[in-house]
């Protein structure tokens, strides 16, 4: 049959017979559990009155135990299995194994060239980090001041290219905090840059004395003697200097109370050191020029060069381990 749009449909109601039939299967099941349950706590009230009083008692003390050791058990089970879980011993994706750093033999330091700018507004820490570096063997190649917009924070920021990762490592330490940056620069060469936070450099062994090969002597005379000039300079090449010129000191220096005066540079002091070995009684004096080119003025006091029998004996080279640098992992 059809019914009007829009309302209910027509439910067909449950026989009578069929409701009380259920109603009556749900009663009767109410009283089977209720019978059921009474049962069971007759006879469990019978077996406790047929019980001693220390039968009761120990049942009473089994029940205590059970629940005092079963109960921190469960508690300290369920602890143990969260700890594990929070520690990752019990994940199903464990941890991979830390990346050691690879530990290699570092280039010589001079076989490099390492350009020095001053980002940390301070005037002369670049020139006072370019010399220390040439203490410690580096070859230098230039000091001046960092572009205007490049800054850095750190202590030190040292760029490299592909090849030059083991040289910037070990241009690093020789200042704390140095931070490493790749800039893709072709050949092994480094550019370090002075940084905000620079204070002073890290302790270093004290610095070889230079190969007497590695730089110039000039010698000149300051007396009214002539040809001594000529003479000191032969004995001193004779040894194993490296000649350079030789006459009348272009100065014009007056010296009537001088054996002889050394003049250097900031970077040759050590080389002008090694030079007044061989002149007893010679003094240094530092002057602005950045070679490696050593004046010896002679002066009116000055009578020969010291000869070898009276010569201190020769410093023994010292023989330092060889550098190492940690590459990082990657």
């Amino acid at each position: 049959m059809f019914r009007k749009q829009g309302s209910e449909p027509e439910r067909s109601p449950l026989p009578v017979r069929a409701v009380s039939a259920a109603s009556d299967l749900a009663r009767r099941s109410v009283g089977m559990t209720r019978d059921t349950v009474h049962k069971e706590l007759l006879e469990r009230a019978k077996s406790q009155e047929a019980m001693s009083d220390e039968q009761i008692w120990r049942r009473y003390q089994f029940r205590h135990l059970a629940a005092f050791v079963t109960i921190p058990a469960l508690l300290l089970g369920t602890a143990s299995i969260a700890t594990a879980y929070g520690t990752g011993l019990l994940t199903s994706d464990p941890k991979p194994a830390a990346c050691e750093p690879v530990v290699v033999l570092a280039p010589a330091p001079g076989s490099f060239k390492v350009k020095v700018l001053n980002s940390s507004g301070v005037n002369g820490a670049g020139q006072v980090v370019g010399r220390d570096l040439s203490r410690r063997g580096f070859v230098v190649g230039d000091v001046s001041t960092a572009p205007r917009g490049l800054y850095v924070k750190a202590p030190a920021r040292i760029y490299h290219g592909k090849a030059g990762l083991d040289q910037a490592l070990l241009v690093a330490q020789t200042i704390a905090g140095s931070e490493l940056e790749y800039d893709g620069r072709a050949g092994t060469g480094v550019a370090l840059v002075i940084g905000a936070d620079f204070t002073t450099m890290l302790p270093a062994p004290p610095p070889k004395p230079p190969e007497q090969k590695s730089y110039t002597v000039n010698v000149y005379n300051a007396t009214w003697r002539a040809g001594l000039a000529k003479t000191a300079l032969s004995e001193l090449t004779a040894r194993g200097f490296s000649p350079g010129k030789q006459g009348n000191d272009p100065d014009k220096s007056f010296l009537p109370n001088d054996v002889a005066v050394i003049r250097h540079g900031p970077e040759a002091d050590l080389a002008a050191e090694q030079v007044a070995r061989h002149i007893k009684g010679a003094v240094l004096s530092e002057v602005p020029r950045d070679n490696m080119i050593i004046d010896v003025v002679i002066g009116n006091k000055f009578e020969t060069v010291t000869p070898l029998a009276q010569m201190p004996k020769k410093q023994v080279t010292r023989k330092d381990p060889p550098h190492t640098v940690s590459r990082p992992c990657k």
